[in-house]
């Protein structure tokens, strides 16, 4: 399942800076649509949202003094994580999914 679809199906639909954001991970070549967007692979929905939401998350951290424009780039980590937890209830082994996705969250060196 594309990411597009997959997100059109979300009920309330995100706020409109978000939905902008999240249009922007289908555009940019990081989902295509296409068979590869398997719950396993790379391009599956779960993996793109955890690798845009384990991104915002590192953009905190590093902001110097954790300035107060951080707090954007936390709050899109957390709705880009949200959403990849939400997509790993669709896997098949959503407990593994899960487990592994807070793993690598909290792992220094990504």
């Amino acid at each position: 399942m594309s990411l597009t679809d997959w997100l059109s199906e979300r009920q309330p639909a995100p706020p409109p800076t978000l939905a902008r954001r999240l249009a922007a991970l289908g555009a940019d070549g990081v989902s295509d649509g296409t068979a590869s967007d398997t719950a396993e692979g790379a391009g599956s929905v779960r993996s793109r949202l955890e690798r845009a939401g384990l991104t915002a998350l590192d953009a905190a951290r590093a902001a110097p003094g954790r300035e107060r424009e951080s707090a954007w780039a936390l709050l899109m980590a957390d709705a880009l994580l949200t959403y990849a937890a939400e997509a790993a209830l669709d896997e098949d082994d959503p407990d593994a999914a899960l487990e592994a996705m807070m793993a690598r969250a909290a792992a220094p060196d990504r």
